[in-house]
């Protein structure tokens, strides 16, 4: 078996941590099930396409299930994100 090193932001190291101990898994058995059900079509990952932040904020509102407040913090965050950020 060949080693592979990978560099993720904190935050995905937290969760990533949460869900293998979820599955009594190791990190590195938590990625190989992952890319194992990617490879046999289990889970297919689709390309992200961006769509615009008004969009995002009318979509959220629409559902009724969140605050102007939470809404305009997502889009906040999201503005400041490498995709929508300048």
């Amino acid at each position: 078996m060949a080693t592979m090193t990978i560099s993720l932001p904190a935050r995905f190291v937290s969760q990533i941590n949460i869900e293998a101990k979820n599955q009594g898994a190791t990190r590195s058995e938590f990625f190989r099930s992952l890319l194992r059900k990617y490879f046999t079509r289990e889970v297919q990952f689709k390309v992200f396409t961006p769509r615009p932040l008004e969009e995002i904020r009318r979509g959220m509102l629409k559902t009724g299930k969140y605050s102007q407040k939470f809404v305009n913090s997502v889009v906040a965050g999201l503005s400041e994100s490498s995709v929508y950020g300048n």
